[in-house]
């Protein structure tokens, strides 16, 4: 035992740092989404033979951010002369356009993260599901945190437009009351696209459930076309009876509200302008409480139990895996590959939302495009409003392959063990979504049609759109290689992780933009051949489509060869 002899005096332990105890607040999810952009968009040390490769890798995540923040700040002033633009027309035309652009914006925040892009999550709620986290801070949180990115500060600064008729014909405290509508409205965007994405998630997990879902999507989406028509006609036409009747009963939706109430602030009618904001409120606090009562079983996920199928297999196993309709192709690799891939898109909850987007490419777009323009026998575009329609809806459907190895993760794996090559990879790919979009565009557009009266116009119109597949399915290739990224590890299926959602967004631009560069040749020869001879496209558009696929395909084919390690690590989740 030491004896202390009075000279050295005795150790004494270091207090222990003190910590801050108490439960989670809301600035803590602000702070960790802040914290995981930082770390997302710093450079990462990549090995390879490829230095451009390399030099991608470190820096592709900052390019295409900074990518993504050019195209919102181009969005951002967009939008901002559009609401400027509505707030100083005429008295009479105000209201309506104030009604149709905010019920546009809210709309547009449910619909696109379920149709297109996805929604922002990188604090995924199911990696709070063990931790003593309460649901209302955990929604209040997570609502804080989706304000932090880009699509909400575009949308919040191209409505603060509405100020600059506020301030030129209502002063100051109209302009007060565009803020506040503005902040309310972006506030009722953020909530409503993820308490909807997360009833959806949670839907979604029952089978029969998602076929419903993908039918009333795209019913919806179908039913807000008339919605820009009342639009286009107010700036046409001036006020019609039609318009101003439905502008002011969406002005007192939450939809609408809080963006007409500066008209009320202008006109002073202060009532009025409480009455709307309060409707604002109410709608944002309505669907904080939806997501609070979905938010549980949306992120701990609930499986479809046992019994499903019932049927007996009496077919041989390697077989009985391929579905009945894919029989007809040998048995090998590339039946294999084929056959898994449609049984994803069919049974994947994540797969089965991106086929969402494909029922609106299919059915919604050539439909909405050819109404849009003027209805029956327009005359919009040369009268060929309905073969444009199919360059749109063609390449939409190519691009859920933007990122096809992000479904699979660390599956892909699998596939680099057993040396599939990269062009059989990618064709049995692309073919497993031509097969479920096909007989779905073809009906389609043949109903588009018949209706329109444009029957004669039907073979371009087909062959435009298959030209445009094959385009945007080659390209998508290619670009599916160079920039993969990891979809989160999450029950729901429409989650992004954060920068992702603008990184798809802009591979996704740049994939269509080169489709639509590439089937201009077919639009310019539909414009300048006489009527009788359109029929042409459709064989030539089938082959520079097929031609231009095929060639994309095996360049991507080739590319992945070349860099698998790199796409799994790519496409990896990484965990925190």
């Amino acid at each position: 035992m030491a004896v202390n002899d009075g000279h050295i005096p005795p150790q004494r332990p270091e207090p222990e740092p003190s910590v801050a105890v108490g439960g989670p607040r809301v600035s803590y999810f602000v702070r960790l989404k802040l914290r995981i952009m930082r770390n997302s968009l710093r450079p990462g040390r990549r090995h390879g033979d490829d230095q451009k490769a390399r030099i991608f890798s470190r820096y592709g995540r900052l390019i295409l951010f900074i990518f993504g923040l050019i195209m919102g700040l181009w969005a951002a002033v967009v939008g901002f002369g559009a609401f400027a633009g509505s707030s100083l027309v005429d008295a009479e035309l105000r209201a309506p356009l104030a009604a149709f652009a905010g019920t546009a914006v809210v709309l547009a925040w449910v619909f696109v993260p379920l149709l297109f892009f996805g929604v922002d999550e990188t604090l995924d709620p199911a990696r709070f599901a063990l931790l003593p986290v309460p649901r209302r801070t955990l929604v209040l949180g997570m609502l804080a945190a989706a304000f932090v990115g880009i699509p909400p500060m575009v949308t919040l600064l191209a409505t603060l437009g509405s100020t600059i008729g506020a301030a030129f014909d209502g002063g100051p405290a109209a302009v007060l009351v565009a803020v506040a509508g503005a902040f309310i409205g972006i506030a009722l965007c953020v909530a409503a696209s993820r308490a909807v994405t997360s009833a959806f998630a949670r839907m979604l997990r029952s089978r029969r459930v998602r076929d419903l879902a993908a039918l009333l999507i795209a019913l919806l989406g179908i039913s807000c076309n008339p919605i820009f028509q009342l639009v286009f006609a107010v700036v046409q036409n001036g006020e019609s009876k039609q318009s101003a009747a439905i502008g002011e009963v969406l002005s007192w939706t939450p939809l609408a509200a809080p963006y007409v109430a500066y008209i009320d602030a202008i006109d002073g009618h202060w009532a009025q302008v409480a009455a709307r904001l309060l409707i604002g409120v109410a709608g944002v606090v309505v669907l904080l409480w939806w997501w609070l009562h979905t938010i549980e079983s949306a992120m701990l996920g609930v499986s479809d139990g046992p019994g499903a199928r019932k049927g007996v297999v009496t077919d041989p196993p390697v077989r009985a895996f391929v579905p009945r309709l894919l029989r007809f192709v040998p048995t090998g690799r590339f039946a294999g590959l084929l056959a898994r891939e449609v049984r994803y898109w069919l049974r994947d909850p994540r797969r089965r939302a991106s086929l969402i987007s494909l029922l609106a490419a299919s059915v919604v777009i050539p439909f909405a495009f050819t109404f849009g323009a003027g209805g029956p026998g327009s005359q919009s575009f040369g009268g060929g409003a309905f073969v444009y329609s199919l360059l749109f809806a063609g390449a939409f459907i190519g691009l859920v392959l933007v990122n096809q190895f992000g479904n699979d993760g660390t599956a892909y794996a699998l596939h680099m063990l057993t040396n599939v090559p990269g062009q059989v990879e990618l064709t049995a790919r692309a073919l497993g979504v031509g097969l479920l979009t096909f007989p779905l565009l073809a009906v389609g557009t043949v109903a588009v049609s018949i209706v329109s009266g444009n029957a004669a116009q039907l073979p371009a119109a087909l062959g435009v759109g298959l030209c445009a597949f094959g385009i945007s399915v080659g390209a998508a290739g290619i670009t599916s290689v160079l920039a993969p990224y990891p979809m989160p590890d999450s029950n729901n299926p429409f989650a992004m992780n954060s920068g992702r959602g603008s990184v798809k967004s802009l591979l996704s631009f740049v994939t269509m933009f080169v489709t639509w560069l590439l089937t201009a040749p077919l639009l310019v020869a539909f414009t300048f051949l006489p009527d009788r001879l359109t029929w042409l496209l459709l064989p030539v558009g089938v082959v520079w489509g097929v031609a231009l696929g095929w060639t994309g395909t095996r360049v991507a084919g080739a590319l992945l060869e070349r860099r698998a390690p790199e796409v799994l690590a790519a496409v990896t989740p990484k965990r925190a």
